[in-house]
């Protein structure tokens, strides 16, 4: 298959324009736990705020950051491992299962008997495999990052600008971990799959598609990535000029922008997955 970004463009657009409910609610369920958590953060001195908000923070950074407004500065780190989190356990069921509802029309076979459940089973450790590789790179990459390039930023651009071009190396280096691995759970998905042909047709496809991928998961992240700078490089600024709950209402509705980011990506990068290995065939 010739692939150029005039295909990925199509299969963008074609994954937003087929947008179905059925197939957004598993990463829907995944935003729903988030929201829950900056809803109960907002409520610490409720006693479920305290015991599963004020938990979960104090089982991360102990029992300092509970105190008001300090809570809210550990707010957007907290939420950040609730999200890694998520995406990686739940998501290993709740992906594979968004993907086997966006491939259906590409797939009659999903529909048959058992094979959703089957499939399901089949790309759980894949997808788990490929959500903990992920992790397991970007704390290397965060670390590599803070090392290397962060000190030369900072020293050539003093302040916040410094502080800004190397927030945006680190995320766009995360976002192109992210578009090799992604295609895991695409491969785990389809009929056969075994969890070394998941990993081994995934990691490839990824490396084949990675400019493309790139620009996927980067054009459908773009209206999220605003809030997702507020809160981890402005958390203190919002909580001392303004009100430390804004930090909590930047975090759900970055939340909720990449939700949908993930699932129109996901949506994308299926087709393209797809269309090729119709082309092959």
């Amino acid at each position: 298959m010739q692939r150029n970004f005039r295909i990925a463009r199509a299969c963008a657009r074609e994954a937003v324009r087929d947008f179905h409910w059925r197939e957004y609610a598993p990463f829907g369920w995944i935003l729903g736990a988030q929201l829950l958590f900056l809803l109960l953060a907002l409520n610490l001195d409720t006693p479920m705020g305290m015991a599963i908000a004020g938990g979960l923070t104090g089982l991360i950074h102990g029992k300092g950051p509970l105190h008001y407004p300090v809570y809210f500065l550990d707010l957007p780190y907290v939420s950040s491992i609730l999200e890694l989190f998520l995406y990686a356990l739940p998501g290993s069921i709740l992906i594979p299962l968004a993907l086997i509802r966006i491939m259906e029309p590409m797939d009659p076979s999903l529909l048959e008997g058992h094979a959703v459940k089957e499939r399901l089973q089949r790309a759980f450790l894949p997808t788990l495999a490929a959500a903990g590789l992920n992790v397991g790179l970007l704390y290397v990459w965060q670390w590599l990052v803070n090392v290397g390039p962060a000190p030369l930023f900072r020293a050539s651009l003093p302040g916040f600008p410094g502080i800004l071009v190397v927030w945006a190396v680190s995320v766009l280096g995360a976002y192109a971990l992210s578009a090799v691995l992604i295609y895991v759970p695409i491969a785990a998905v389809r009929p056969g799959a075994t969890f070394g042909t998941s990993m081994k047709e995934g990691l490839g496809e990824g490396r084949e598609l990675f400019g493309y991928t790139v620009f996927l998961l980067l054009a459908f992240a773009l209206p999220a990535l605003p809030f997702l700078m507020v809160t981890q490089l402005k958390a203190a600024f919002i909580a001392e000029r303004m009100r430390p709950e804004l930090v909590a209402v930047a975090l759900a509705l970055y939340s909720t922008l990449i939700s949908m980011a993930s699932y129109f990506t996901y949506g994308a990068a299926a087709r393209l997955h797809w269309a090729a290995k119709a082309e092959e065939s």
